[in-house]
């Protein structure tokens, strides 16, 4: 269920608990595991919290944690307790949350690309060459590979495909 701007309807605390293990990841990683979590904000805040504890509020097991593993949770994952407890602007951090995997998804598919180009050794062996050129022939160079994709009928290749902005 999502409402009228297209994110989905966090209505419950367990919903909104998900949606953060989804969103909030570490570098490269799927998700945080409940137990990282729990040793994290054990070594942080002081709080006693087991992974197991986490699972069963994450799973709408346990439906009223307590105050202090509440705060401790919205701290690890950057966001105002209230938006755990489903108070204040909770729509606006769904939003923000929203935009900040959509980032993490691009910069994940960027990374990708890199690593499948680096692994054809032509282009690796043209990377080693460009380390410590000025940019001013970088710049040259580059045009030149623009010339020959137009000459060969490839694709354009923007500066927002290389990632970064134009």
């Amino acid at each position: 269920m999502a409402d009228r701007e297209g994110l989905p309807a966090l209505l419950t605390l367990q919903e909104r608990l998900k949606f953060l293990f989804e969103t909030v990841r570490p570098p490269g990683k799927a998700r945080y595991s409940f137990r990282q979590v729990a040793e994290a904000i054990k070594t942080e805040h002081g709080v006693e919290i087991s992974g197991q504890y986490i699972q069963q509020i994450e799973s709408g097991e346990r439906r009223n944690p307590g105050v202090v593993q509440v705060r401790a949770l919205a701290s690890f994952f950057g966001v105002p307790p209230e938006y755990l407890l489903g108070g204040g602007e909770t729509d606006k951090v769904t939003g923000e949350l929203n935009r900040l995997r959509e980032a993490i998804e691009v910069r994940e598919r960027l990374d990708e690309m890199m690593d499948d180009a680096m692994r054809d050794p032509d282009l690796q062996g043209i990377v080693l060459k460009a380390r410590g050129v000025p940019p001013r022939y970088l710049q040259l160079v580059a045009g030149m590979l623009d010339e020959v994709r137009r000459i060969e009928g490839l694709d354009e290749v923007t500066d927002t495909d290389r990632g970064r902005p134009h």
